[in-house]
């Protein structure tokens, strides 16, 4: 058994919590390594220092200190303030959806088909805007020669009971 793989378990070893079988080799790899003994004498050597060293008091500030940051952390925001207001909330939404379709229009396979219809859409909307404003034009101008008589009749109509000039 390699050395790296009995080294993870020596600390395990030490507070005999390995089963009988791991036990059983790892007393046989170190009866056969010198290097694995010598780890595990300074590793038992360390243990044993480390049990005559006195417990700490811990005074009674210190221990109020250490309940109340829990406390102190709660407080902790993430997200700034303003950005939970129930005004902002159908900014974000639509914020959310505009983002979720830039990103399937990003990812799509087929996104020459998408810039297709859409330029074709585009198209279909400037042409009636256009026929739109050539009957706008052709209204104003008919009205043109009768603008007299359209303002003549709005200044003789009476408005919340009263001639209005």
């Amino acid at each position: 058994m390699k050395c790296a793989h009995i080294e993870e378990m020596l600390s395990s070893y030490i507070e005999d919590e390995l089963p009988a079988e791991k036990r059983q080799t790892v007393e046989a790899h170190l009866d056969a390594c010198p290097d694995c003994r010598s780890l595990l004498s300074c590793l038992e050597a360390t243990t044993d220092s480390l049990s005559r060293f006195p417990q700490a008091q811990i005074s009674e500030d210190l221990l109020q200190r250490l309940h109340a940051i829990p406390a102190r952390r709660k407080r902790v925001r993430f997200l700034p303030g303003f950005l939970l207001r129930p005004s902002l909330q159908p900014i974000l939404a639509a914020a959310t959806v505009l983002m979720t379709l830039v990103s399937f229009y990003t990812f799509n396979p087929n996104k020459d088909a998408i810039d297709k219809s859409i330029n074709r859409q585009l198209h279909l909307g400037y042409r009636k805007a256009g026929k739109i404003y050539s009957r706008a034009e052709a209204f104003a101008l008919s009205l043109g020669e009768h603008k007299d008589n359209i303002l003549e009749s709005i200044k003789s109509t009476k408005l919340f009971g009263r001639s209005e000039e």
